[in-house]
């Protein structure tokens, strides 16, 4: 009787889709509720992010939160209203990824070793390939530590990165072997800049993926956006104006690859957002 009840449980478990599916991790990294946290909550999370990416990116510490300061006073929706829409699009689109789950930074790092074959790090703005983990599964192997695939950089164009110059916000993946063998390994592959510098170390097993399975939604609410589009002119309300309908021009006839034609129901909601601005 033990072996037969035993064997039901097995069969149970092997129909689970929690338990046989899920073979993907999304961590998405830093993500606040941009509708409900307190506005000076939000005001001082931007600091510290900004404080956070100095070093790679050379921000100052209040750039967003004077940029914040400017869009507010200047146009209908509030920047963080903007980040909860971009939010809104990127949760659809990660809802819609095959074999996953997702987790917050602090959930994903509590309990990394309970599920998944893959980890994959993202910004709650981006979107990865709704089948990325088929198209992935024929490079996988166990002795492999991560994964490098292509990513589609959606500004006012489409831009396929080329696959072999590493790390890009969202074009990686590491296996759940890479982040048990030492303690720290999942801090060192959370950001994409120390995943780059992880990934080319001599000892790690690194397979390069020739697809384009990931996007980064550089949208002009984005930082890195902002800080292209600020690096000559001013801060102002005009500036901030011309970066928004630049974008919603240009993305207008902006067409992706076939590789990527799969970004282009999202470029469509992203250029429907900040078009409602003008």
């Amino acid at each position: 009787m033990a072996n037969f009840m035993g064997a039901r449980l097995w069969c149970r478990l092997q129909t689970l889709p929690s338990i046989r599916a899920k073979r993907l991790r999304i961590v998405v990294r830093q993500s606040p509720d941009w509708r409900n946290t307190p506005y000076p909550d939000l005001i001082e999370d931007s600091r510290a992010f900004c404080r956070m990416i100095a070093e790679p990116t050379g921000l100052p510490e209040n750039f967003i939160s004077d940029v914040v300061a400017v869009w507010d006073r200047n146009f209908a929706v509030p920047f963080f209203h903007v980040r909860a829409a971009m939010k809104d699009i990127a949760q659809e689109n990660l809802a819609a990824v095959k074999h996953a789950t997702i987790a917050s930074v602090a959930s994903a790092n509590a309990d990394a070793f309970a599920v998944g074959l893959l980890y994959l790090f993202i910004d709650d703005d981006d979107w990865l390939h709704p089948n990325i983990y088929r198209e992935i599964k024929p490079y996988l192997n166990d002795a492999n530590d991560g994964y490098i695939f292509g990513n589609v950089l959606c500004v006012s164009h489409v831009e396929l990165r080329r696959i072999e110059d590493g790390c890009y916000t969202n074009n990686y993946a590491v296996s759940v072997q890479f982040i048990r063998r030492r303690i720290g390994n999942f801090d060192r592959v959370m950001q994409h800049w120390a995943a780059n510098e992880a990934f080319h170390q001599p000892e790690f097993r690194l397979v390069h993926v020739p697809l384009y399975l990931s996007a980064t939604n550089k949208h002009p609410a984005s930082t890195m956006k902002l800080k292209d589009g600020l690096k000559e002119d001013e801060l102002s309300a005009a500036t901030l104006r011309r970066l928004i309908e630049k974008f919603v021009d240009e993305t207008a006839n902006a067409t992706p690859p076939p590789e990527a034609a799969w970004v282009a129901p999202y470029m469509g909601k992203v250029r429907k957002v900040f078009a409602s601005l003008l």
